[in-house]
């Protein structure tokens, strides 16, 4: 049996530790700063339960598990990356409170010659990737996109939305302009979040564009709306419904202003229905395929545009990329 360690036993922890179980990849340590709590529980019984991280740096698994607060969780990527015979890495969104950890995480890994998955699965999701599958087959670019997402901090949300973005535009990110939300609204994941969300827009060449609101603004669940010339899929993930618009045949040929017309809606059929748990189970699944392939470049460019977001705001202007040097440092207090 595959055996794991995870470190960090809050909300993202006990994900981790469901979906592992899901996978019967047995749990064989566990480390957390409340170790009392650790104890109290009963499925944990026959778990090594630690204080300390390092404890377990000399542990044989198959993987470990990180989720641990945003401000630690580079020092222990590190050591495991460089002291550890533990191949692979399952990291909790997001990756690093800095762009310089960022590119140093990337360096250790290629030197290390280790698997490292950051959590962000919506990617590799079947529903996800049919979504972008239905846009190919009917040769349709995505060209804009529109994400509205309540209470959602930008290291946290951010994370997961611009992958999405690198994912659906398949172009690059040339520049980012953002305003962080300053309404103080407390984090509905508890008083230790520092993750404010924002509203801005990212823009691709070729000149695609990604506009979001991650901000106290709304309270509906979140949506992401794909847009091409003639096809439009808004998702509502949470709800488990992908609807999708398309121009009709008939109206292909006529100018764009064209639109006083009855388009064709459609939902997709669904290969699996909104589960964290089980799509975390995706993440983990990967780092264990012959063939593997890291979400590592998509993570850290991910990382560059949140960063962007932050410098944007405090600048008051437009920051193009890549990533200026003297944002590389700045370190942002996700949790």
């Amino acid at each position: 049996m595959k055996t794991a360690i995870i470190i960090g036993f809050g909300g993202m922890g006990l994900r981790h530790f469901k979906a592992l179980k899901k996978l019967k990849i047995r749990v064989i340590a566990i480390c957390d700063k409340n170790v009392n709590k650790l104890e109290k529980i009963s499925f944990l019984k026959n778990v090594t339960k630690v204080k300390n991280y390092k404890k377990l740096l000399k542990f044989n698994a198959d993987i470990v598990c990180i989720s641990s607060n945003t401000m630690s969780r580079f020092n222990i990527i590190k050591n495991f990356i460089t002291k550890s015979n533990i191949q692979k890495l399952l990291i909790e969104k997001p990756l690093a409170v800095s762009f310089k950890e960022c590119l140093e995480i990337k360096n250790l890994i290629k030197k290390n010659n280790k698997r490292l998955y950051v959590n962000t699965y919506r990617t590799i999701s079947k529903n996800f990737e049919n979504v972008k599958k239905l846009f190919n087959k009917n040769k349709e670019k995505i060209t804009h996109i529109f994400i509205n997402s309540p209470s959602a901090g930008l290291g946290n949300m951010g994370s997961i939305f611009f992958d999405l973005g690198n994912f659906f535009i398949d172009e690059k990110v040339i520049s980012v302009t953002s305003w962080i939300d300053k309404t103080g609204t407390l984090n509905p994941r508890g008083k230790i979040f520092k993750d404010p969300g924002g509203y801005g827009i990212v823009k691709y060449k070729k000149n695609k564009k990604l506009f979001f609101d991650l901000s106290e603004n709304t309270s509906l669940p979140y949506e992401i709306i794909l847009k091409s010339q003639n096809f439009e899929c808004k998702i509502d993930e949470l709800n488990n419904n992908f609807l999708f618009r398309q121009r009709p045949k008939s109206m292909m040929a006529k100018p764009n202003y064209f639109y006083l017309y009855k388009p064709k809606y459609f939902k997709l059929k669904l290969n699996h229905k909104y589960d964290v748990v089980l799509m975390t189970t995706f993440s983990i699944k990967k780092l264990f395929l012959k063939r593997f392939k890291s979400n590592l470049p998509s993570a850290i460019s991910s990382m560059e545009t949140i960063f962007a977001c932050y410098a944007s705001d405090k600048l008051k202007k437009t920051i193009k990329f890549p990533l200026q040097k003297q944002f590389h440092s700045k370190r942002v207090n996700f949790a």
